[in-house]
């Protein structure tokens, strides 16, 4: 498999993880709105409970270079220059 394939397919995978995480969470508490999304009280849980083994503190379990556990590692530029998240910006965020 070529570079480019593999990072096309880690993207991929990460975008169906995501997707499919996001599509359970809708229904949980959908009829108690919360107020505003806050990081650490909505999204922080379902990234612990679904990303963090593979994209968390471990580095020795880490996969694609990718951190998620803090924001300074979730926003950095990663090795092939591109930010996996950014801030405001979902269109430009490839973890999207």
């Amino acid at each position: 498999m070529s570079p480019d394939r593999f990072i096309s397919f880690v993207r991929l995978s990460i975008l169906a993880c995501l997707a499919w995480v996001l599509g359970l969470q809708a229904g949980v508490g959908a009829t108690a709105p919360r107020g505003p999304l806050q990081f650490n009280r909505d999204i922080r849980p379902i990234l612990a409970e679904n990303c963090f083994a593979c994209h968390g503190p471990d580095k020795n379990k880490r996969k694609a270079g990718l951190r998620l556990d803090f924001r300074e590692e979730a926003t950095a530029r990663l090795e092939s220059g591109e930010q996996a998240v950014v801030p405001g910006n979902p269109a430009r965020s490839h973890l999207l």
